[in-house]
């Protein structure tokens, strides 16, 4: 009678998952570690409870025999449900049919072992041991089924992580390459004004902006470049605006000969940034006022580059002649990611004077 009813409860439970009413829960928990520590630790558990119990209710020898029975039920049970069901069904978001297949299981393996236990081992199953195998069938598909979800879930994370590691360096390309056709236009037109001077400097001038839009088209897509090729980019962007404002502007660079900066390479753009801040806080060309110095010294344990701006209430905006490159907060990005902790930027603002250092160790 009392096999009967626990008959009767296992098929209303087998009912009952096939009603769309039921809720559908999902574990959404994120789980530390490995999932095949997890696997182990679990498996280590299971077994010494499970035989701790097997061993109050029977002898060595029957204990083990019914372990090794209940083994070779539940192996093949947390297997699928880790390997099949939840790859199969959750992973692909048939939510419905997963806990359908899940509750399917635990029906037919708890029959499995109520009908035949009693059949090899001769012992009618009581109460207590019809628990025991609720239980552990219980436990044996809800533990997979959490670390298979468990292990999507990291995956889809980390997936995720890449896709905006992806994203994120797509965004540092594209404003890297970023340069107003505006600011090309019009300087473009200076020199062709310039030229009718015939004072021998609209050739370099013209050479000053070549090196520019091959810098901008070509070497901002590179990883590193040598020191010497980023300074030779502020002297061009430095000779444009001077070429721009007649030559009256207030910027002095001391960039000294070293072969060490045709060795040392740093990722472009980031004294070009330094300066085009400079630039814009300055307000070259429209504060007479405006002053810029910049230098830049190696040694064997690091590369220094230094640079201060006159603070000016004439902020150039963004118009049709501004030369626009990666800004502040690419600038810390591309730090950030390709040295880590091996530099050091340092910068102060009294309101009047911005100073920046920017170490690199070497």
């Amino acid at each position: 009678m009392n096999l009967l009813v626990n008959l009767i409860l296992l098929i209303l439970v087998l009912r009952l998952s096939f009603d769309k009413k039921v809720m559908h829960f999902l574990v959404n928990g994120r789980w530390p570690g490995l999932i095949i520590i997890q696997h182990i630790v679990f498996w280590l558990v299971f077994l010494s409870v499970s035989g701790y119990i097997y061993l109050n209710f029977w002898d060595l020898k029957e204990a083990a025999l019914r372990l090794l029975f209940m083994l070779c039920i539940n192996i093949p049970v947390y297997l699928l449900c880790f390997s099949v069901l939840v790859p199969a069904y959750y992973q692909t978001k048939r939510y419905g049919e997963y806990v359908r297949y899940i509750a399917a299981i635990f029906v037919i393996s708890s029959l499995v072992r109520i009908l035949i236990e009693p059949q090899l081992f001769g012992a009618e199953i009581n109460g207590s041991y019809l628990f025991m195998i609720y239980l552990m069938q219980i436990i044996i598909i809800l533990v997979p089924s959490i670390q298979g979800i468990s292990k999507y879930k990291l995956i889809a994370e980390r997936e995720l992580a890449e896709l905006s590691l992806r994203k994120k360096e797509a965004d540092l390309e594209l404003l890297k390459s970023k340069i107003n056709p505006h600011f090309l236009f019009n300087t473009l037109n200076n020199i062709y004004s310039h030229s009718y001077a015939t004072d021998g400097s609209s050739a370099n001038l013209i050479k000053q902006l070549s090196l520019l839009m091959q810098y901008t088209t070509y070497e901002i897509s590179k990883n590193t470049i040598p020191v010497e090729r980023e300074l030779q980019m502020i002297i061009a962007l430095n000779s444009l605006y001077q070429l721009k404002h007649g030559s009256e502007l207030d910027i002095v660079l001391s960039f000294p000969d070293d072969n060490l900066f045709e060795i040392v390479e740093i990722p472009p753009t980031i004294y070009l940034t330094l300066f085009e801040n400079a630039i814009k806080y300055a307000a070259i060309g429209s504060d007479k006022t405006a002053r810029i110095k910049a230098s830049v010294s190696i040694s064997d344990v690091q590369l220094e580059f230094y640079i201060e701006n006159s603070i000016s209430n004439k902020i150039i905006d963004s118009d049709d002649t501004t030369y626009r490159g990666v800004g502040m907060k690419v600038l810390e990005n591309i730090l950030e990611n390709h040295y880590q902790s091996n530099y050091k930027f340092e910068s102060s603002n009294d309101g009047s004077v911005y100073k920046a250092i920017l170490n690199i160790y070497l």
